[in-house]
């Protein structure tokens, strides 16, 4: 660090006093002594001696009480807030967050309970409804006005960027639902419907349908299939509807007509799901991990699973996990080699262009570079992080036990190193952060906001 020098110019003319001077009054010299010295500490305190304190790292922005049931979305300019109300019906309010006033509240009948909330094709979607009971069903609000749009009467699978969002609903045999608070005797094993409802016997298929975001209309819907899997548009390609029909083979479906566009044959096992990586489409199955080039036009590589093996599969950032009681196998979707493995049963999750590694508790472990499963930040000091979210930093957490205060620190997106912001007094939970704000729950019934440097 440079440091300023203040140099004071006392003159360059010589002074030769006579042999018996007259000394200046001693009054005057401490005098003159005192203001030479005031005048050199004012240009070093000037010069940085007392520079002034670095601004804070956290500027407190919108404060929003809340009441049990609530939740809450936060975007980087908004704070969409849900209340329930007595009676039949919710509240919902949106909030400015750099000025901290109210944009609009609105309101909209239902008796069930909230279980998300998103944004898309600037529609405030909320869904309502009760996993074990159903049904659920998701209401859309205009997201600039407030003013209720339209409400459908199932959950909706929604494609980033998408105006068409993707019904998939379960189908179980006759008679197999079942009151999931009282069994029927003998009952050892309950399977959930995606849309709402408990059964006592596994999914015989399932139908899709399309709906228009625009104004809530179904577009078009389908018979009994085997599976449907949403393909997300990406890297220039299209968003697709993969869809298997009873009589064999694997179709490929354009998402807003539902025109078939492909058929192939299928030497795959039942299919569970599947995701577009970089160039290839992925598709894992009950036998095995089948991948297509980005056009679905050909087979890339298939890797079957070891026998009686039945591992989680996961799109983990640009690569392929899947996880079994043994570990974790990282797969390279270009080639379907092993990347690297684990042999921990933990979890890995995308943040930036890096994996987050936790366990089931969900404890953090570390930051991993995903080629190579090097570890490139440990995580072990910090309890926990905010819901991660694509593009948005890694929010870090740490409590003080014994107090009501969390230290917050944050990665940015692709960054490996640790930055500090501030300590706050509140116990923090239910965390949400976007580039440049964050947003949480305190002890206090209350959701505050902060804009982080």
């Amino acid at each position: 660090m440079d440091h300023a020098v203040a140099v004071i110019d006392l003159g360059t003319d010589r002074y030769d006093p006579t042999a018996e001077p007259d000394p200046p009054p001693p009054s005057r010299t401490r005098q003159l002594r005192a203001v030479a010295l005031a005048l050199v500490g004012a240009l070093v305190l000037s010069a940085g001696g007392a520079a002034p304190s670095a601004p804070p790292r956290l500027e407190p922005l919108l404060t929003v009480s809340l009441r049990v049931g609530t939740h809450f979305h936060l975007t980087e300019h908004r704070l969409f807030v849900t209340d329930p109300t007595p009676g039949t019906t919710r509240r919902v309010t949106a909030y400015e967050v750099e000025r901290g006033r109210q944009l609009w509240t609105s309101a909209y009948p239902t008796e069930q309970r909230q279980l998300g909330m998103t944004l898309a094709g600037g529609l405030l979607l909320i869904e309502d409804g009760n996993p074990r009971d159903g049904p659920i069903g998701t209401t859309a609000l205009d997201a600039a006005t407030g003013r209720w749009r339209w409400s459908v009467p199932y959950p909706l699978e929604v494609l980033p960027g998408e105006r068409t969002a993707l019904v998939v609903e379960d189908l179980f045999p006759p008679g197999s639902r079942i009151d999931a608070e009282n069994p029927p005797p003998g009952t050892t094993v309950m399977h959930m419907s995606s849309s709402g409802g408990v059964y006592n016997r596994s999914s015989i298929g399932m139908t899709a349908r399309a709906i228009d975001l625009a104004g809530g209309r179904q577009l078009w819907t389908t018979p009994a299939l085997v599976r449907v899997v949403a393909i997300p548009a990406a890297g220039g390609r299209p968003a697709a509807v993969l869809a298997w029909p009873p009589g064999g083979g694997m179709e490929v479906w354009d998402l807003r007509s539902g025109a078939v566009l492909q058929r192939f044959d299928w030497a795959g096992g039942v299919p569970r799901n599947g995701a577009r990586i970089g160039g290839v489409v992925v598709v894992w199955h009950s036998t095995g991990v089948t991948a297509y080039s980005a056009d679905l036009l050909q087979p890339r590589w298939n890797r079957p699973l070891p026998e009686g093996t039945d591992p989680s599969v996961n799109v983990c950032g640009p690569l392929l996990c899947l996880r079994d009681s043994t570990g974790v196998l990282v797969l390279d979707p270009a080639t379907g080699a092993v990347a690297w493995r684990t042999t921990e049963r933990v979890f890995l999750w995308s943040s930036g262009i890096h994996l987050v590694e936790t366990d089931d508790r969900p404890r953090l472990h570390r930051v991993v570079e995903p080629d190579t499963g090097r570890t490139l930040v440990d995580l072990s000091e910090w309890t926990e992080t905010a819901r991660l979210q694509g593009g948005s930093p890694l929010l870090l957490l740490r409590r003080n036990s014994a107090a009501a205060r969390t230290w917050l620190d944050i990665i940015d997106p692709g960054g490996t190193a640790v930055r500090p912001l501030d300590p706050v007094p509140y116990a923090l939970s239910s965390c949400q952060v976007v580039p440049t704000v964050i947003a949480c729950r305190t002890q206090l019934g209350e959701t505050r906001t902060w804009r982080y440097r």
